[in-house]
């Protein structure tokens, strides 16, 4: 019997968050988190999606965030998708939304489904705008798993659409070497 493809789609800037809140390490190989994440099954492949940091930041951190963008395009198995951030001003103050992250992850996911390149989908996220996607990655007949962190970020929708919900262990995580 052949083993379940799965596939990982990470929200990057979700992720990064989940990390920060449970005071984990932010700066994780999402190639062996996905291969974690897949335990005996087969990894056919990460899907990450972030944006650039915002150019008005301190040079060494954006220095520092795309030498992680660049170790995680390394990987083999990880597709880096780059979005985008757009600056609003709200009450005289520059406010950054991210956009194209949500929608690039949630039609990968969909036609991955369509495509039938995978039997299982992990999605790292709390967000709950991906409960579309799932349902519909569901009635094509696939699996979705919905990866959640300890606290109160834990999505109900993501919950109750997929079909699946695992919490989120330390010892799924390696860091980057500094």
């Amino acid at each position: 019997m052949a083993k379940t493809r799965v596939a990982v789609f990470i929200d990057g800037a979700n992720l990064y968050n989940r990390l920060r809140q449970c005071r984990w390490p932010t700066q994780v190989d999402v190639g062996e988190f996905g291969r974690r994440l897949a335990g005996g099954r087969r990894l056919i492949g990460v899907w990450y999606y972030n944006v650039s940091p915002p150019a008005e930041r301190p040079r060494d951190q954006v220095a520092r965030q795309e030498a992680y963008y660049a170790r995680i395009r390394e990987h083999p198995l990880v597709t880096f998708s780059l979005g985008y951030l757009q600056r609003r001003l709200v009450d005289s103050k520059a406010v950054y939304e991210e956009k194209g992250v949500d929608v690039s992850l949630a039609v990968d996911m969909v036609t991955g489904a369509f495509e039938d390149r995978y039997d299982s989908a992990v999605l790292v996220s709390s967000d709950g705008d991906f409960k579309p996607a799932v349902e519909t990655v569901r009635r094509y007949g696939k699996r979705v798993e919905y990866l959640y962190f300890g606290g109160s970020q834990r999505s109900s929708a993501l919950f109750q659409s997929c079909d699946v919900a695992r919490r989120c262990r330390r010892s799924w995580l390696v860091e980057f070497p500094s």
